[in-house]
């Protein structure tokens, strides 16, 4: 056992120290090789790994011619010929990674200016600085001669060159120009204004950015609230109580007020008369009126038939009116920030530069679709000349990607960038899950050891929850996505999709209060008499008693499901649902239900743990049951609590089958939480930690350049569930520390 212990605790330690090595690895900056074929082929890559190969007959016949040229670390001691695998980038001109056997290999060089750029799109490119460009339009009138194709302009740094293009003739004869000016004429120079200009384009990229996210989403949201405001106040004044029904729901309604308050009446005289002669009788009678008068409250609630309606003719034309207005000045706003915006794109596109690979002589394009036009300045995240930084400035790039990894949102198909809504998500989801699922848990477990008779049916409720914890993660997914999605969420949405008549909704109204009426009344009579002993009598009834309170369980579904004066609390958003789609508010709940029984079990073990001395005496000083659960029960069982809770909390955080039905996404564009009432939006998509990692490593398009970050996003969720438990382990240890001093 000791050995087995042992063993179990290395692979723990193993596991864990790999993750950790792979994952503090990945951002630091690697050196960049110049690889020269013996071909004459030439490229910039960075060496990911070697490995020995079989080769194919063609490949071994050319391996045979080389061989005698090769370097002795060409092939392993069984002869086979080794392979190394560059990371290339450079998507638009070929594959970004490359297998290269060492055999064909001519030299390999490591430059100091050879740069990695990392682009806001299209991954990495690898080249070497040659020119900064300043580019702008002008319009030449058609009475102008010939543009002049290149030639220089003089300038304080000497003469410049200057290529001018024809981009476009419009109609009255003006040309529409476009001018290149080359503001530096060699590499160490190029590289020198790069570094300047990169600094005052990413402040700038910045500014648009925030005004895009922030400022037009916010508009945005502002003006479709108004739309919303509209579409609500038309549907509430197309549901306008008809004149000729008025009458009668008016009639109806005054009686239905009278018989709640002769109801509420009675039966507070009948239950202050109920220790007479016969109790029994006076509090059937009086329990039967209460749900007289519950009925006629939610009647008159439901009805309202002394009120006309909502939202008049006049009232929906002031509030289009209104919003008319509102809206008018949001888009007057709008195009404000959009000019501003515009005119930041602008200066943005002046600034390009050239970044040349070797192989080609081609630079890193603006777009694939435009070869021939350079990179913006503003589309370079990080420059990064691996082979002529310091160890400082190693560092200060590793601190950087851990930074941008941590704080920014992914780009580049996830392979890039950060994953700060990913941690986010899977942050909120976890203390969502917490905040249900504990409440549900606990409660569940006091029932079925205080207040629950033991017995074959506790027994049976027992065996069911230690069965559905080994039920399969994907089936609470189904259940999910079909009960809460697809059932109460399209409820909440737009109400019930065939809704009753409104007679047979009071009918079958009225059939539940009597059903709630005998339920009471069974279980009154069902009750033994203090000193009397329990008979089969009292059994039957209890039973009858429980009988009937499934199926008035089973009317309110169906009461519920069908009422008719509830058109759902999102109608005007339709037919985009709202809360009937995949969510966070879903995802935690699903996840709630999946660990469940985790906790449900701690805690009643915790129950159970309770001295019985303690309990006793509590009772002995006069209190009451309900008291001791929440004085003695509780507070001792509060660290068997909260070790269900880092359970509960450790299983939730890692899922993954579930959420991928339920709400996690690949990218959301918005986070759950923003600064608009109501702050945590349940009703958006998420990200999450465990679904980033699959789609990491299983969905990308390039697994080659996901697969570090696959290591990089295992450890930071290995170390939010740590932080996670460590913070419910370090309340437990408070309260069970608080529990020691108290008893002694």
């Amino acid at each position: 056992m000791g050995l087995s212990l042992t063993l179990c605790v290395v692979m723990i330690v193993g596991l864990l120290s790999m993750i950790a090595y792979q994952g503090f690895t990945t951002f630091w900056p690697q050196p960049i090789d110049k690889v020269t074929l013996i071909d004459g082929g030439k490229f910039l890559g960075i060496p990911m790994r070697d490995e020995p190969f079989d080769p194919g007959e063609i490949e071994s016949k050319h391996l045979s011619q080389v061989r005698p040229i090769a370097s002795g670390d060409a092939f392993d001691g069984d002869g086979r010929p080794i392979r190394r695998l560059y990371r290339t980038g450079n998507k638009e001109i070929g594959a970004p990674f490359r297998w290269v056997t060492l055999a064909d290999i001519k030299s390999v060089e490591r430059p100091p200016l050879a740069t990695m750029l990392e682009r806001n799109e299209w991954g990495v490119w690898f080249g070497e600085p040659r020119a900064v460009i300043s580019m702008k339009t002008v319009k030449v009138p058609a009475s102008a001669g010939a543009v002049v194709a290149e030639g220089t302009l003089p300038s304080a740094q000497g003469d410049q060159r200057v290529i001018r293009k024809v981009e476009r003739t419009e109609s009255d004869g003006t040309r529409v120009v476009r001018e290149s000016t080359y503001l530096t004429r060699s590499a160490e120079q190029a590289w020198s204004v790069f570094q300047i200009k990169h600094i005052e384009a990413a402040d700038r990229h910045k500014a648009i950015e925030r005004l895009t996210k922030f400022d037009i989403g916010s508009l945005n949201r502002q003006m479709d609230d108004q739309r919303l405001r509209v579409k609500s106040a038309e549907i509430e004044h197309a549901r306008t109580v008809a004149p000729h029904d008025a009458p009668m729901l008016g009639i109806v309604g005054v009686f239905a007020v009278v018989v709640s308050i002769a109801g509420a009446a009675a039966g507070a005289i009948l239950l202050a008369r109920r220790r007479t002669a016969n109790p029994r009788t006076g509090m059937v009678i009086a329990r039967s009126l209460w749900c007289v008068v519950a009925l006629g409250v939610v009647f008159v609630g439901l009805e309202h038939p002394w009120s006309g309606p909502r939202v008049s003719a006049a009232d929906l034309n002031l509030i289009r009116a209104d919003a008319d207005e509102k809206t008018a000045a949001l888009q007057t706003e709008y195009a404000k920030v959009l000019g501003t915006i515009n005119e930041l794109r602008e200066e943005e596109g002046r600034e390009r530069v050239e970044f040349v690979e070797p192989s080609r002589g081609a630079f890193a394009p603006l777009r694939q679709s435009s070869p021939e036009d350079p990179l913006m300045v503003a589309q370079v995240v990080r420059a990064v000349p691996a082979n002529a930084l310091s160890f400082g400035g190693k560092v200060g790039v590793y601190f950087s990607r851990w930074r941008e990894f941590l704080l920014d949102d992914p780009r580049e198909a996830n392979t890039e960038g950060g994953v700060f809504p990913v941690i986010f998500g899977t942050v909120l989801l976890t203390l969502l899950l917490s905040l249900v699922v504990v409440p549900l848990g606990v409660i569940a477990a006091l029932y079925l050891r205080e207040y629950a008779k033991q017995g074959p049916l506790t027994s049976a409720v027992r065996i069911a929850v230690n069965n559905l914890a080994g039920v399969p993660s994907i089936v609470y997914g189904v259940f999910g996505l079909g009960f809460f999605c697809y059932t109460v969420g399209k409820f909440v949405d737009q109400g019930p999709t065939s809704p009753m008549g409104q007679n047979s909704f009071w009918l079958v109204g009225a059939g539940l209060a009597v059903l709630v009426a005998l339920g009471l009344t069974i279980a009154l009579y069902a009750k033994p008499r203090p000193g009397d002993a329990l008979a089969t009598g009292h059994r039957a009834l209890a039973v009858a008693a429980g009988v009937i309170w499934f199926a008035a369980l089973g009317v309110v579904t169906v009461w519920i499901s069908g009422i008719p004066h509830f058109h759902g609390l999102f109608e005007a958003n339709l037919p985009s649902p709202t809360i009937g789609t995949r969510g966070l508010l879903w995802g935690a709940l699903t996840l709630a239900l999946m660990t469940l029984p985790v906790v449900i079990v701690a805690t009643e073990e915790a129950i159970a743990a309770v001295p019985r001395t303690m309990r006793e005496g509590s009772y002995g000083c006069g209190a009451s049951k309900w008291q001791t659960i929440r004085r003695i029960v509780l507070p001792g069982a509060m660290p068997g609590i909260m070790t269900g809770m880092v359970l509960a909390m450790a299983r939730g955080a890692g899922e993954v089958a579930p959420l991928m039905l339920v709400g996690a996404v690949k990218l959301a564009p918005e986070l759950p939480f923003s600064a608009q009432f109501p702050f945590i939006h349940l009703e958006r998509s998420f990200m999450h930690l465990g679904f980033h990692i699959y789609d990491l490593g299983f969905q990308s398009p390039d697994s080659d350049a996901a697969r570090p970050l696959v290591w990089t996003t295992t450890l930071l969720l290995i170390v939010i569930v740590m932080l996670l438990n460590l913070a419910a382990i370090t309340i437990r240890a408070r309260l069970r520390g608080r529990l020691k001093s108290q008893q002694f």
